[in-house]
């Protein structure tokens, strides 16, 4: 039997062992039965429970109030866990419906996470500029980690230290990607998860590689030696993505798009941030087109406001006994 190898960081605010009701205690038999709760390395509260199949995970998302509902619900705080990879027989079983629920639940935590992520630079950033804009000079490790990010951001300065110019061309690339683009794009580009890529390597979002990575079956051999990334996780994938739309020249629009949004105070939204990703994909118009309607019949942007609930880690694993 094929392992349905998922893994899931989830906690309650005390961080204390949480009582699964349906899926729980349902499970938990079954679990212990077969050794398959022990205590994490990285917590001492931490349990590790099986649960056998989509429909199973599926049904403790709606145990824990993490409905398709309350996905569509603005300002939702959404529990933290990590997918570990993606089972090739997830969705077995499930509507279509509920497949693509399914898929949204379990991307969207990562998306806050690598947000939050990404947010934590930012914060940094924009407190830099605060202290170079007063006059005050920086700390040699802030030195270090303005250049750590303009490296890891792709910027290249022309001064020996960080200056507000060096700041502000920073902040248009360390910023957050809307969650509704970023699910949109990752049911478009994985088949809600279904495609081989995904699958075989928790790739997410299409994203080429050259010399590297999976092959596609269709390689056009005028292209050279593209791969499609493959990935350890699938956080991994999207914090690449992330990474890909904030550092390529190809989505600078998409940068001043949010950058404008910025200035003027609002929330960056994905159904008007996509306009910037026509280089994404050979489609072009047709592409946005097709991301704006995903995002709106499903409710998406609703995620937009989402955040993560305030949360010690604890770890569930999913797989037949």
């Amino acid at each position: 039997m094929r392992t349905w190898d998922v893994k899931l960081e989830h906690t309650d605010k005390s961080g204390k062992n949480m009582r699964y009701r349906r899926v729980g205690l349902a499970m938990l038999g079954i679990a212990v039965a077969a050794g398959a709760i022990f205590f994490a390395r990285d917590s001492l509260d931490s349990s590790r429970l099986r649960i056998t199949s989509p429909q199973e995970l599926s049904a403790y998302f709606d145990d824990i109030g993490y409905t398709a509902k309350t996905l569509q619900s603005g300002n939702l705080e959404v529990p933290r866990f990590v997918v570990s990879g993606v089972p090739r027989n997830w969705s077995e079983g499930l509507t279509v419906d509920r497949k693509k629920s399914l898929f949204f639940r379990a991307l969207l935590p990562m998306v806050l996470m690598v947000n939050d992520e990404i947010m934590s630079d930012r914060q940094f950033l924009l407190e830099t500029r605060d202290a170079l804009t007063s006059g005050t000079s920086l700390s040699r490790s802030n030195v270090s980690r303005v250049e750590d990010l303009s490296a890891q951001y792709r910027l290249s300065t022309a001064t020996t230290a960080p200056d507000l110019s060096t700041i502000n061309n920073l902040l248009r690339r360390v910023d957050t990607v809307p969650p509704s683009l970023a699910l949109a794009q990752a049911a478009v580009e994985s088949a809600y998860g279904s495609s081989r890529f995904a699958v075989e390597g928790n790739a997410l979002f299409g994203q080429w590689r050259y010399g590297k990575g999976l092959t596609p079956k269709n390689q056009r051999s005028e292209l050279g030696d593209y791969r499609i990334a493959n990935f350890e996780t699938p956080k991994d994938s999207i914090r690449a993505y992330m990474r890909n739309l904030n550092t390529n020249a190809a989505y600078r629009s998409f940068r001043d798009l949010r950058a404008a949004a910025r200035t003027q105070g609002e929330r960056p939204r994905g159904a008007p941030l996509a306009a910037g990703l026509l280089a994404y994909s050979e489609k072009g118009q047709e592409y946005i087109s097709l991301l704006r309607s995903l995002i709106a019949r499903n409710g998406l942007s609703a995620t937009d406001s989402a955040s993560l609930k305030d949360h010690a880690p604890k770890r569930i694993v999913t797989g037949p006994l």
